[in-house]
């Protein structure tokens, strides 16, 4: 699971996981698509906002990084 599936299982909008957060949608965005790496506290704040673990958060995120890059080297869409 990755930012984005955890945020529609949710039932969240880019605009309202920002609203919640306090995090800029655009950075969200950013997030999920791979292309901007979160700060601590962007992390803490996603995660209150979702209401999980900064622990588990972390973990999404670390996985999700890890599949981009896998997908990048294997050429995978």
């Amino acid at each position: 699971m990755d930012l984005r599936e955890l945020r529609k299982e949710r039932g969240l909008s880019l605009e309202s996981l920002g609203f919640l957060a306090g995090v800029d949608q655009a950075t969200i965005s950013r997030i999920e698509r791979g292309l901007a790496e979160p700060r601590r506290d962007t992390v803490v704040r996603l995660a209150r906002a979702l209401r999980i673990g900064a622990k588990r958060m972390a973990e999404i995120m670390a996985a999700s990084r890890e599949y981009d890059e896998y997908a990048a080297k294997e050429n995978v869409s």
